[in-house]
């Protein structure tokens, strides 16, 4: 198979497209002339259909270049530049290290102390797994009927590649870019995502709006545990900073404030930037498919709030997704060259199957600062955990779960602790920080003698409690 770089090329019309696959085929190259401008392509086409090998040449060929390196007007991801991090081989994961900074400590509180020194200071070291969960692939029907057909006119040859091609590759663009946005946009509905509130955003002009941005964007470059779920004392510098507006956002702030006093120049407003066509708009039916069980569709009152969010602030490490070298690409990170082109021709029905295979990491980051600006009140107003009463005997779990009420995007998140135990048991019953509870074989028997408390995060006088009776 042609193993083609797949850099941007410019082609007008069928002749020189078909003159750009005959120079990068070998089969091709050495035995079949160039095309002529103005001259009929059907000759070609008729040595290429009658030979097998140069046919499957062809299509090789087509399957290797793909769509996205013609020069036309084709949909790209508007997020791949910074939600792409690399590629994986075989047998890899992504493993996410962070390490906190160092502990301090009092000088006249230990001067005296001549055994402190020994002692091991072991770091706060974070860590999170990234594991391969992309797995699709996509699939098109062509036919030797439309393959000799696509050398009868000048713009044949281009609707029989984009017949092949572009559907394959921009569904896998497409499919990326929903997934990355609706893990963007679950990480805000759950609270993992730093919210603040633009006061009075409504009556605040453009230019105040991105003023208040540039300030968060500002404090967002020291240290601070304040911007990330993992509460790591992080700085993201300005040039390390991805600002994805909504499109009316977007609008404004262009008519209104032009290059920005968020931007230091024109170049970073364009290169830093990038455009999110709502964060209340999600292809629920595609997700469904793509993500199957891992898909919770947002409810009502979730996209409501979600309209009001007109831009966030990521660090350029918050995405981390990854190809998986299917073809052995070499360092080359691009989509194209880290996805699996196959066909197969049934002589039977004279019909050819298309393929694209991609396997990717798409996750995003616990440890990168972002934030989420939005024009409601980050609130916890309701903790309630389920069951709210259980019968249970010893030696047994329950699971338990917290259903936090917010507004304006606060933490969803809870802790959980026991805050009644049984008089005079032997083992201590736990909770673990999902909610499991465990009540260890000889426990005590009792009415609701057992009470379970989940303390919200971000507002810890929101709590909801559980009894549990031991049977």
């Amino acid at each position: 198979m042609a193993q083609i770089k797949t850099s941007k090329i410019a082609v007008k019309n069928s002749a020189e497209l078909l003159s750009f696959i005959i120079n990068q085929t070998p089969e091709l190259k050495g035995n079949i002339d160039l095309p002529v401008q103005g001259e009929s392509l059907v000759p070609i086409g008729k040595l290429i259909m009658k030979n097998e090998r140069y046919k499957n040449a062809f299509l090789n060929t087509i399957n290797v270049i793909g769509l996205t390196i013609i020069n036309r007007n084709y949909w790209d991801n508007p997020w791949e530049i910074f939600a792409n991090k690399g590629t994986l081989n075989f047998g890899q994961t992504v493993r996410e290290l962070l390490v906190d900074i160092a502990n301090v400590y009092d000088y006249n509180k230990f001067a005296n102390n001549t055994v402190h020194f020994l002692e091991n200071v072991i770091p706060n070291v974070f860590n999170y797994l990234h594991e391969l969960n992309f797995q699709k692939f996509y699939k098109t029907t062509t036919s030797d009927e439309q393959m000799a057909m696509a050398f009868t006119t000048d713009t044949s040859l281009f609707d029989f590649v984009e017949k092949i091609v572009s559907s394959l590759y921009e569904g896998l663009k497409y499919d990326k870019y929903i997934v990355d946005k609706y893990q963007l946009c679950r990480r805000i509905v759950d609270g993992t995502l730093t919210s603040i509130k633009i006061n009075n955003y409504d009556t605040l002009s453009p230019r105040k709006r991105v003023a208040f941005m540039k300030n968060v964007s500002n404090l967002m470059g020291f240290r601070s545990p304040n911007y990330n779920p993992a509460g790591v004392r992080r700085a993201t510098s300005f040039e390390n900073q991805i600002l994805i507006m909504n499109t009316d956002f977007e609008a404004d702030m262009s008519t209104d404030v032009l290059a920005t006093s968020y931007f230091r120049n024109d170049a970073e407003f364009k290169t830093r930037m990038a455009l999110i066509d709502g964060f209340n708009n999600h292809d629920d039916e595609r997700l469904k498919i793509l993500l199957e069980s891992a898909y919770t569709p947002f409810t009502k009152d979730e996209l409501e709030a979600l309209s009001k969010v007109p831009a966030v602030i990521i660090s350029e490490d918050f995405f981390q997704d990854y190809y998986y070298a299917l073809d052995n690409s070499e360092g080359d990170t691009s989509m194209e060259a880290n996805t699996k082109k196959t066909d197969f021709y049934n002589p039977e029905t004279l019909k050819r199957n298309h393929w694209l295979h991609a396997w990717l990491v798409i996750s995003t980051s616990p440890f990168a600062n972002a934030v989420c600006f939005t024009q409601d009140t980050p609130a916890v107003t309701k903790v309630t955990v389920n069951p709210s009463t259980s019968t249970i005997s010893a030696g047994n779990q329950v699971q338990l779960s917290a259903t936090v009420t917010t507004t304006g995007f606060a933490n969803k998140a809870v802790t959980w602790d026991i805050t009644k135990e049984p008089d005079k048991a032997e083992h201590p019953v736990t909770v673990d920080l999902n909610g499991l509870v465990n009540i260890p074989a000889g426990t005590p028997t009792g009415e609701a003698n057992i009470e379970v408390t989940a303390t919200s995060i971000y507002d810890k006088n929101q709590t909801g409690k559980a009894t549990i009776t031991v049977a």
